[in-house]
């Protein structure tokens, strides 16, 4: 049974930020100044414009590589570090006058918790690192 909970549990992590980017690359390229749109979004949590490119590569490449299961244990980690950023990110703005960012910013926690975890574990048959062992 266990073989088939780590699969699943890594595809259901990275949905998360695989799908999120899909919607962000969707709504960039079907509005007018949509990319500027994403920008200013980014801006008004606090974020410089520069972190919009980045936040895309890391999303698709790493989201990608989760789900078919390549360097899970270097993925897992940079999407950990990559959520507690975001983490951080909605806890200011929470305490900056925006409470209901808060639950956001758990959330963002959570998912780095688990990203860890899995990082933490070793890869399974059901994954590209599974099947080079």
């Amino acid at each position: 049974m266990q073989k088939f909970i780590d699969p699943i549990a890594r595809v259901l992590l990275s949905l998360i930020f695989f799908i999120s980017v899909l919607f962000i690359l969707s709504n960039i390229l079907n509005t007018p100044n949509g990319y500027g749109a994403y920008q200013d979004m980014l801006g008004a949590r606090g974020l410089p414009g520069i972190f919009a490119p980045l936040s895309i590569l890391i999303q698709f490449v790493a989201g990608l590589t989760l789900i078919i299961g390549y360097k899970i244990k270097i993925t897992a980690y940079v999407l950990a570090a990559y959520s507690f950023i975001w983490a951080i990110v909605y806890l200011i703005n929470a305490f900056s006058g925006q409470p209901h960012l808060l639950l956001m910013s758990l959330q963002y926690l959570s998912i780095t918790g688990g990203l860890f975890y899995m990082g933490a574990q070793p890869a399974t048959g059901f994954s590209i690192d599974g099947l080079k062992k």
